[in-house]
């Protein structure tokens, strides 16, 4: 009979405590720890911390009696703080009990002893998974026993045996995968006895190195898609594999002859870091691993990384930091004559030469990319630089040839069936078409890109993605207006989104439009936008340091009475409110 864990309480939010006494988990918990204190009761002060304790012990009922048993010395918050290792902490003797009872870790060993010796080794290995695997990612990663690369028929065979069997014994948990393909996942208590027997067995090493290869491998499948139409199906595929992927690259870092592996796999994930909104996470990791080599690297690998460096820089605004990596990468790129890499980092020097209010250098840069990319027959690169194009000329003042550009990207796009790129050039249009006085283009042009912002698989995407556009566009001179309307689409995304991270996208909306207004001399308006803004973002967030940056910057400037009347009446604004009135500004 399978028997399945407790429900627990949503990740997203905490219901009220009525309805979170109820969840099964919580219920059980809270009972076993009033067997020991009677006083104990749930509380709005304990009830975030009895919630994550459920969590963390994957609502398995043994589990939550034995961190219930430890109540009377440790209370909830020290509970919690010490269940990063949990099977150490979850012990208590019982005479009442079998001997395979009195303790969660004895539980476990006790299933884990009655499986056959290929079992046991299969169980072992899946440890070296964070977050869940598929059945390819298990037959590329733990079948050991073999002097080929590639798995042959009896061993899929094999391994698809034993994993239905862990299946059965409760050991693995199955869900249903994209497209219909089984996706496997560990409950943490049992992931963590099985990480303990694969340090015991000394194949930890292989398997991590051969899992840190396996996820490179995706990587770099994703990568060419990671600005063409088929972007949301493999952003989607990262987002399942993003745990793997940090655990690749930790064990990429920490291990000294794996120092290629890790270049390679932090240069073909910073579009994936950008796309997702993770600029400060992928710098992290990009920078750490360029910190392991030096300028006599002259390899691909750190080709690729110092290009990624570049991107995420450029993406945070630090135009000095993308120009040197994107020079060096260049560099590289020449000396080894491979010519995507070459028209990748001229792309990117194109784009920070704009962000320096550098057109006319940025041109050239852009133009010989487009042809690079035109040679090798892609159609998205060649779209976006059309694009890029565009916004130079526009920046230039030659609003012809901008058209002219903006216009022959809209068509690539068209024809790749992309989503983004088309949404992109609907603005663009808008702003090219509404100086000249045809209006009916621009309202043509708002009515066809609404459908497409509406079908999009990924809004919150979308959204971000309009919204760092906005930031591209409010460092022009003159781009405040494309800024604005940036902005607006892609907090007019995240507005209408449903789901726990929307938050960041909200913020960073709302300070795109109050740094328009406040370029625009509107003291009131900006203040209360920013005030909107700092109130609902979390003191620990990244984007903090940014936010108070660009604070500091428009009180500096503007008219203080007016700006503080307005950052008083934005602090005192609901997130719904904000946006609302952040989106109505004609």
């Amino acid at each position: 009979m399978p028997v399945l864990p407790l429900a627990l309480p949503a990740a997203s939010h905490l219901p009220d405590l009525e309805t979170l006494a109820r969840v099964p988990a919580v219920a059980l918990f809270v009972e076993r720890v009033r067997e020991v204190q009677p006083a104990f009761a749930l509380t709005a002060d304990n009830a975030q911390a009895i919630a994550e304790i459920c969590r963390r012990l994957d609502g398995l009922p043994l589990a939550l009696e034995l961190a219930a048993a430890r109540s009377n010395v440790l209370p909830p918050e020290a509970l919690l703080a010490r269940l990063v290792h949990r099977l150490p902490l979850l012990t208590r003797r019982a005479r009442d009990v079998p001997q395979r009872q009195q303790t969660l870790r004895n539980t476990i060993a006790w299933s884990y002893d009655l499986l056959a010796e290929s079992e046991k080794a299969l169980f072992r290995r899946l440890a070296v998974f964070a977050g869940g695997f598929t059945l390819e990612a298990v037959q590329a990663v733990c079948v050991l026993d073999t002097a080929s690369t590639a798995p042959s028929e009896d061993d899929e065979g094999a391994v698809l045996d034993q994993l239905a069997k862990l299946l059965d014994k409760s050991l693995v948990q199955t869900q249903q995968g994209e497209g219909g393909e089984p996706r496997f996942t560990m409950l943490e208590t049992i992931h963590e006895y099985a990480q303990e027997q694969l340090e015991a067995s000394g194949e930890a090493a292989a398997l991590q190195e051969r899992h840190a290869d396996y996820f490179l491998r995706v990587a770099l499948e994703a990568d060419p898609h990671m600005y063409g139409p088929e972007r949301d199906v493999w952003m989607e595929r990262l987002d399942r594999e993003e745990a793997n992927l940090r655990a690749a690259l930790a064990w990429s870092k920490a291990d000294k002859d794996a120092v290629q592996t890790g270049l390679r796999l932090v240069g073909v994930l910073a579009f994936y870091w950008i796309l997702r909104g993770s600029e400060r996470e992928g710098r992290t990791w990009l920078e750490g691993m360029l910190e392991r080599t030096d300028g006599t690297d002259r390899s691909a690998a750190r080709g690729q990384a110092l290009l990624g460096a570049g991107w995420v820089a450029w993406a945070e605004g630090d135009y000095a930091a993308a120009s040197l990596r994107a020079e060096e990468s260049l560099s590289i790129a020449r000396v080894r004559e491979d010519k995507r890499a070459i028209g990748i980092a001229e792309w990117l020097l194109g784009l920070v030469r704009m962000g320096q209010r550098n057109s006319a250098a940025a041109m050239p840069l852009l133009e010989e990319s487009r042809t690079l990319f035109k040679d090798l027959g892609d159609g998205s690169g060649e779209a976006l630089l059309r694009y890029f194009l565009g916004m130079a000329a526009y920046f230039s003042g030659n609003r012809a040839a901008a058209r002219a550009h903006y216009e022959e990207s809209l068509r690539l796009f068209q024809q790749q069936g992309d989503v983004f790129g088309v949404t992109w050039l609907m603005s663009a249009l808008e702003v090219v078409g509404l100086p000249q006085g045809e209006e009916e283009m621009a309202r043509s042009l708002y009515e066809q890109s609404l459908p497409l912002l509406h079908t999009s698989r990924d809004r919150g995407r979308l959204g971000m993605l309009l919204i760092n556009m906005g930031e591209v566009w409010l460092h022009q001179s003159g781009g405040e207006q494309q800024a604005k309307m940036l902005y607006k689409r892609g907090l007019h995304l995240w507005q209408d989104l449903q789901r726990v991270d929307n938050g960041l996208g909200i913020v960073r909306g709302l300070a795109g439009l109050a740094e328009v207004a406040a370029a625009q001399g509107q003291a009131e308006r900006a203040g209360r936008l920013f005030g909107a803004a700092d109130r609902l973002l979390p003191a620990a967030s990244l984007y903090r340091n940014d936010l108070n940056r660009r604070v500091a910057e428009a009180r500096a400037n503007l008219d203080a009475a007016r700006f503080e009347a307005g950052w008083a009446a934005g602090q005192a604004m609901a997130q719904e409110q904000a946006v609302t009135d952040a989106l109505q500004e004609a």
